[in-house]
C-alpha cells in the first residue's frame, strides 16, 4: 500500500544492502525491539507500513551517517577551494555536528510524525465521508450498506479505515455493526470529539421507529460534524496568526532589511565574501524558513482538499509530450532573457542600460537573469499544471450547479413526473450551465436507446457522467439512483435533501475558506508585493553604502599611510568590495525566488491542503510577478538613491 513512500523504500533498501555489516543480526532484533515505544509500534500499523523495529533502526543509522558523510565532503571542498572567516568556520563546524543529529532524530520520529499527520489529514475527511453515510442512510436506513457506501464511493484516507473497519466486521472480530462503530468511534474519538458524536448519533437513529424523528437524528448528525470541522478551522485559523506573524517577520523582513547593512560590514572588519552571501542566504536561511513553514502547516487540519485530477483525463491527453515542448521552449526563452544583458554589452551598451559599475547604468545583468530565471519556471509550471487547475475550476463550477439542479429534479420527480421528463425540465432550467449537457443527455439515453437510468448516467461507452470527474456529483447520483425505486413522493423528498446536504456541504467551505483568507492573502501579498518591494529598495541601498565605502576608500588611499583617522583598523583593502554588485543582486534574487516559493506552498497548503498542482500554478502566477515588482523596486531606487551620491 505504501511502497511509493520514500521512507519505507529506504528502509527496505537499507537493510537489504547493510544488513551485512551487522554480526549478530538476532542481538541488533531484539534491541530494536526493545528501544522502540509503543506509540512507534502502533503508528507503523496505522501508516500501514509493513516494516520491523529493526528495518528502521538500521535505517535512522545509515540515513544520518550517510548525511554526516556528505557533510563532511562539502566541508572538505569548502576548506579547499574557498578562503573561510573563523566566524564562519564555527557556523560550518557547529552545522555539520547539528545537521546528523536532526538527520538521526527525524528519522527515528518519522513514523511517529507520518501517523500524526494522517490522523489531522484523516479531519478534514469526515464531513464528507460522514456526509456519504447520513445521505445513504436517509434512503436506505441500514447502517452496514451506508458505512459500505460511504467506504466504496470516496477515495479519502478515512474511507480506507471504514473498508478495514467492515473487513473485520465480516471477519467475526467484533460482534456486529453496533459494536463495530462503537469501537471505531472510541478509537477516533480521541482525535475528534465532535466525530465520535456524530457516529453515536447516527447508531442511535436505528432505533427510532418514526422517519421524521430519524430524520432528525441524521440531520443533527451531519450538523455536528459540519460545525465541528467550521469550528476547528477557525481555531487554527486563529492558533495561524502569531506562526505567520513570524515567519513574516523574522525570516522574511529582518533578513531582507540586514541586506543594505552588508556591505558596512568591512568597516568593523568582517568581510562577507560570495561563498558565505550564497550559504547564509540561499541555502541556511531559505532551509530555516522551509522547516519552520512545514512545521506549521503539519498542525493543520485538513478539510475540502480539491479532487485529485487523473492523469486519464480526457484533457489531459498528450500533456507529458506537451510538457518536454513547453520545458524546451521555456529553457529557450529563459536563456533568451538572461543572457540579453551580455548581447547588449557586446554590441557597445546602448545608451548605456547595463550597469557595469556601482550604481551606474539603468540596471545590472543579474535582474535579467532573475527575469529569465522566473519566466522560465512561470511558462513550463503553467503550461504543466495550468490543465489540472482549469479541469478542477470546471468540477468546481459543476458541483455549485448541481446542487440548484438537483433541486429542481426532485421537484418534478415529487410531483409525480417520470424520470425521463423530469431530466428533461431540469436541462432546459439549467440551459446555460455547465450541469444541463449531462442531463439532457441522461434523458436522450432513456429515450432513444431504451436503457435502464444506471446504464443511461454510468455506462462506461454512452453514460452521460462519463466525463463529470467529480467524486460528489457521481456519489449522490449513485444515491439518486437509490431513492427513485421509492414512491414518487418520496424519491422526490429524497433527493430534494440530497440537494440540501450538497449546499450545506459547500456552504461549509466557502465559510473555512473565509477564515483562512487573511492568512492566505497576507503571505500571498508579501510574495508578491511587500518582500519583494523591501529586497528592491534594500539592494539598492546596499549599492549606495557600497558606493560611499569606494568614496571613503578612494579619499583615504591619497592619505600619508599614517594619517588614516579613527581608532579602528581602516584601509582602502578593507573598504574594497569583497562581492560585486552583480553577484550580491543575484544572490539575492535567488533568495527572493526561493522565499516567493516557500510563501506561496505555505497559503496554498493553508487554503487547499497542499495540493500540487494548485500549488504550481499558483507558483507560475506568483514568481514573476514578485521578480518583476523587485526589478522596478530596484531600477526605480538605484535611479532615485544616485542623486544623492
Amino acid at each position: 500500500m505504501h511502497n511509493d513512500n520514500w521512507y519505507y523504500r529506504g528502509c527496505k533498501f537499507t537493510w537489504k544492502h547493510f544488513s551485512g555489516f551487522i554480526k549478530d543480526h538476532g542481538e541488533f532484533k531484539k534491541k530494536s525491539e526493545t528501544a522502540v515505544s509503543p506509540e512507534h509500534m502502533n503508528s507503523l500499523v496505522y501508516a500501514g507500513f509493513d516494516l520491523e523495529p529493526y528495518e528502521t533502526t538500521l535505517f535512522s543509522y545509515t540515513g544520518s551517517a550517510g548525511i554526516f558523510l556528505i557533510i563532511l565532503f562539502t566541508d572538505t571542498l569548502f576548506f579547499r577551494f574557498t578562503t573561510i572567516s573563523s566566524g564562519m568556520l564555527a557556523a560550518i563546524a557547529i552545522t555539520s555536528l547539528i545537521l546528523p543529529i536532526a538527520a538521526l532524530w527525524y528519522l527515528s520520529e518519522y513514523v511517529k510524525i507520518h501517523a500524526r499527520h494522517m490522523k489531522i489529514t484523516s479531519l478534514g475527511d469526515m464531513p464528507e465521508v460522514m456526509s456519504y453515510v447520513v445521505m445513504s442512510m436517509k434512503i436506505v436506513p441500514n447502517m452496514e450498506k451506508a458505512v459500505h457506501f460511504a467506504a466504496e464511493n470516496s477515495n479519502r484516507p478515512l474511507s480506507r479505515d471504514l473498508r478495514k473497519m467492515l473487513w473485520n466486521l465480516h471477519l467475526r472480530v467484533y460482534a456486529g455493526m453496533d459494536d463495530a462503530v462503537v469501537q471505531f468511534s472510541e478509537m477516533w474519538g480521541k482525535n475528534s470529539e465532535h466525530f465520535k458524536r456524530s457516529l453515536h448519533l447516527i447508531r442511535s437513529s436505528m432505533s427510532e421507529t418514526d422517519p421524521a424523528q430519524r430524520t432528525l437524528t441524521l440531520n443533527r448528525s451531519l450538523d455536528i460534524i459540519l460545525d465541528g470541522t467550521r469550528n476547528l478551522m477557525e481555531s487554527y485559523a486563529a492558533k495561524l496568526k502569531l506562526p505567520t506573524y513570524v515567519l513574516y517577520s523574522i525570516f522574511i523582513l529582518i533578513p531582507l532589511a540586514l541586506v543594505a547593512l552588508l556591505p558596512a560590514m568591512a568597516v568593523v572588519g568582517i568581510r562577507i565574501t560570495t561563498m558565505n552571501l550564497v550559504l547564509m542566504y540561499d541555502i541556511i536561511l531559505p532551509l530555516i524558513t522551509f522547516m519552520y513553514a512545514e512545521y506549521v502547516l503539519m498542525q493543520r487540519p485538513a478539510s475540502f482538499v480539491p479532487q485529485k485530477i487523473a492523469d486519464t483525463h480526457p484533457e489531459l491527453e498528450g500533456l507529458p509530450y506537451k510538457r518536454k515542448k513547453e520545458f524546451i521552449s521555456a529553457v529557450v526563452a529563459g536563456i533568451a532573457i538572461c543572457s540579453t544583458g551580455y548581447i547588449l554589452l557586446q554590441a557597445g551598451n546602448p545608451y548605456g542600460i547595463i550597469s557595469t559599475a556601482v550604481l551606474e547604468g539603468l540596471m545590472p545583468t543579474a535582474l535579467l537573469i532573475l527575469l529569465g530565471i522566473s519566466m522560465m519556471l512561470s511558462w513550463y509550471l503553467n503550461a504543466a499544471y495550468g490543465p489540472y487547475k482549469r479541469i478542477r475550476d470546471k468540477i468546481i463550477a459543476m458541483e455549485n450547479e448541481f446542487a440548484d439542479a438537483l433541486f429542481i429534479l426532485g421537484r418534478r420527480i415529487s410531483e409525480g413526473r417520470s424520470a425521463e421528463e423530469a431530466f428533461v425540465h431540469t436541462a432546459v432550467n439549467m440551459k446555460g450551465a455547465s450541469i444541463s449537457e449531462p442531463f439532457e443527455k441522461i434523458a436522450m439515453n432513456v429515450a432513444c436507446m431504451r436503457c435502464e437510468l444506471y446504464s443511461a448516467i454510468f455506462d462506461e461507452e454512452y453514460g452521460a457522467f462519463k466525463n463529470v470527474y467529480s467524486e460528489r456529483i457521481n456519489t449522490t447520483m449513485k444515491l439518486f439512483l437509490e431513492s427513485v425505486h421509492k414512491s414518487h413522493e418520496a424519491a422526490g423528498v429524497a433527493i430534494v435533501k440530497l440537494a440540501d446536504h450538497m449546499t450545506d456541504l459547500q456552504e461549509v467551505e466557502r465559510r473555512i475558506k473565509e477564515s483562512l483568507y487573511d492568512m492566505t492573502s497576507t503571505m500571498k501579498s508579501t510574495a508578491c508585493i511587500f518582500a519583494p518591494l523591501i529586497a528592491g529598495v534594500t539592494i539598492a541601498l546596499s549599492e549606495v553604502i557600497a558606493k560611499i565605502l569606494q568614496n571613503v576608500a578612494h579619499s583615504i588611499s591619497r592619505l600619508p599611510p599614517n594619517v588614516i583617522p579613527g581608532p579602528a583598523d581602516i584601509s582602502p583593502e578593507n573598504l574594497e568590495l569583497s562581492i560585486g554588485p552583480n553577484m550580491f543582486m543575484l544572490s539575492i534574487g535567488i533568495y527572493l525566488i526561493l522565499i516567493t516559493t516557500i510563501l506561496i506552498r505555505f497559503s496554498t497548503a493553508i487554503e487547499y491542503g497542499g495540493d500540487k498542482s494548485q500549488m504550481m500554478y499558483e507558483l507560475s502566477r506568483a514568481l514573476p510577478i514578485s521578480i518583476i515588482v523587485f526589478s522596478v523596486s530596484a531600477i526605480a531606487s538605484r535611479i532615485i538613491f544616485r542623486g544623492f551620491i
